[in-house]
């Protein structure tokens, strides 16, 4: 895929490149794409660098993402939900800006069935990491005394997400 822009600074503050942006998302996505097998993702874009402008996108768009998987009709009145299903589609983002990808709770063949709560960790302003890892400890720890199991993943930004996967019986609103 050609790279368009490869030498463009992502995060001035660490002087890395849109190249290796790519080059990473390239090496991860053996572990990556198993998370992201049908998953509806929001694309956390940034066109010039982190601190510049940056948006969300959910839907497929004009400028159309190589090699990324397209799904019609799963969110009524909108243009088609987004999945990326290879290595070429995940490195498809980069080249596109993308610096995070954000999964729905549900998978796009069963959009209506959720298959995972999220628990959204932020910090507030002064908090810093180490209380940060305490609320998501006692988090999952309140979570198993309920009989739920749960992880804790990074969310993208300052905060963690404690994730409880869900058998998918239940709908959005029962959930």
């Amino acid at each position: 895929m050609k790279i368009s822009h490869p030498d463009r600074i992502i995060d001035k503050s660490s002087g890395h490149s849109k190249l290796e942006v790519v080059e990473y998302y390239a090496y991860v996505a053996q572990w990556m794409l198993p998370h992201l097998n049908d998953c509806p993702v929001s694309l956390m874009r940034a066109p010039e660098d982190i601190g510049g402008e940056l948006f969300f996108q959910k839907h497929s768009a004009k400028l159309g993402i190589p090699h990324i998987t397209q799904h019609e009709g799963i969110d009524p009145g909108h243009p088609p939900l987004l999945t990326i299903e290879s290595a070429k589609a995940l490195v498809g983002t980069a080249q596109m800006g993308t610096i995070e990808l954000h999964t729905w709770n549900a998978v796009a063949s069963n959009i209506e069935k959720p298959d995972r709560m999220v628990f959204d960790l932020d910090p507030g302003e002064g908090v810093g990491w180490k209380p940060m890892i305490e609320a998501a400890s006692l988090t999952c720890d309140l979570l198993a005394e309920l009989g739920l199991a749960s992880f804790c993943k990074t969310s993208g930004g300052k905060g963690l997400h404690v994730v409880v996967p869900l058998v998918k019986q239940a709908d959005w609103e029962t959930r």
